[in-house]
């Protein structure tokens, strides 16, 4: 099920989370280490020492090089072993004894990889989020999972008129959900829309930042494929936006980890990140309720078993653009 995804960029962790130490993360149902060289750009590799087979989760990186827990054999930042503390002094190293590279690049606060063959790994193909690192804006991250597969994670987000249904708390207006006519924009590997909506009701932090009643609220709602949401909120006051990112990671064909960031332009000030991260976490849990009962399958296998209405306009262009992507008729 998971054949043909290789050929994509994946943001496979925060960018935070990768220091001194190497990370161990999964992706297509295969795990990578990664860790960072003498300069501190990040390497990724398979998983696997050639000597034994072993982690190198509980290994160590020095000076660069990425140390095997079990026997300590070294291995530079191009995966060659540098060094066998088990041999005697002179001993040849095998020629064997070297990893699988992949590439690994750092971008817009998140560690990506590519699965793929390294020749199609060009790294402008990864978006660009200007407002990431920005000082005027307030940025908070977390991670969360689904039993699930990634490509109902993707829709969740691209769904334009579930939000009086499932999250009630912030959006309890069923008797005006209807939607204006969808514009998608696609290219290459996006598509996007842009949605009125009637603004989430306000609570908490957002009843003090947002004092008078606005008739709407504008979002843009982008899925950059195979698996990466961006929701950009516009409130239409003072210029204040919100924009949630999601690397939405298929561990396997039926699970998915989410790494997330949000910024936000407005009540900068680091004691509202408890709130915010309250909300997000909140929100998780009301669409996970639902996502987690529909089908595992990859949604594009099952379009003609799904009726998808016009306010559908944007996850239909999802599946086709996939679809195509993967047929290599895009």
């Amino acid at each position: 099920m998971l054949e043909g995804l290789h050929d994509f960029w994946y943001a496979v962790e925060h960018a935070s989370s990768l220091g001194p130490s190497p990370r161990q993360v999964t992706l297509l149902a295969q795990k990578y280490i990664l860790f960072r060289d003498e300069k501190g750009l990040p390497r990724a590799a398979y998983d696997r020492c050639p000597h034994r087979s072993a982690s190198f989760k509980n290994g160590w990186v020095e000076s660069g090089c990425l140390h095997c827990p079990y026997h300590g054999f070294s291995f530079n930042a191009e995966g060659q072993c540098v060094h066998v503390p088990v041999d005697q002094p002179g001993t040849p190293i095998p020629s064997l004894a070297k990893l699988k590279i992949l590439s690994a690049f750092e971008k817009a606060g998140f560690i990506w990889l590519f699965p793929g063959a390294i020749e199609n790994a060009d790294p402008n193909l990864i978006p660009d989020f200007p407002e990431f690192g920005d000082p005027g804006w307030r940025a908070v991250q977390g991670e969360y999972e689904w039993d699930a597969n990634f490509s109902r994670v993707v829709e969740a987000t691209l769904d334009t008129s579930h939000a009086p249904f499932v999250h009630k708390t912030f959006f309890a207006n069923r008797d005006e959900a209807a939607i204006h006519p969808l514009e998608v924009v696609e290219t290459d590997r996006s598509v996007s829309c842009f949605v009125n909506t009637k603004p989430p009701k306000r609570t908490g932090l957002f009843r003090l930042a947002i004092r008078r009643e606005i008739e709407h609220s504008t979002s843009w709602m982008t899925c950059y494929l195979p698996s990466l949401n961006r929701l950009d909120v516009h409130f239409n006051m003072k210029g204040y936006r919100f924009i949630y990112v999601a690397s939405n990671i298929p561990l396997s064909s039926t699970r998915t980890l989410t790494k997330w960031i949000e910024v936000r332009n407005f009540v900068r000030q680091p004691f509202a990140d408890h709130q915010f991260l309250k909300d997000t976490t909140h929100t998780y849990h009301e669409d996970r309720s639902v996502v987690e009962t529909q089908d595992k399958g990859l949604t594009w296998d099952l379009e003609q078993r799904e009726l998808l209405l016009a306010s559908d306009r944007l996850i239909l262009a999802y599946r086709k653009k996939m679809a195509a992507l993967l047929s290599g008729k895009s």
